[in-house]
């Protein structure tokens, strides 16, 4: 646990420019929903870095092994 809850506020945040884009997209009654990831992990790394926070940066994952043979339904080898 943080001990720090990040909320959007409209009132208070609406100066920050990941904040503000994401309350603009919540008012918009034609906002695309495919935006919302990116909107929300935005304002998110916005808000901890105002906290002093910054984000890790994500392992490069590898290709996964093919499944054992075992696995593999019948009829689909």
């Amino acid at each position: 646990m943080t001990g720090v809850w990040m909320e959007l506020c409209p009132a208070c945040d609406a100066r920050r420019s990941a904040a503000r884009a994401f309350i603009q997209w919540y008012r918009d009654p034609e906002r695309d929903p495919k935006a919302l990831p990116r909107l929300f992990e935005d304002w998110e790394t916005e808000t901890m870095h105002v906290h002093g926070w910054v984000r890790a940066p994500q392992p490069q994952v590898g290709p996964s092994p093919p499944a054992h043979l075992r696995l593999v339904p019948r009829g689909k080898e």
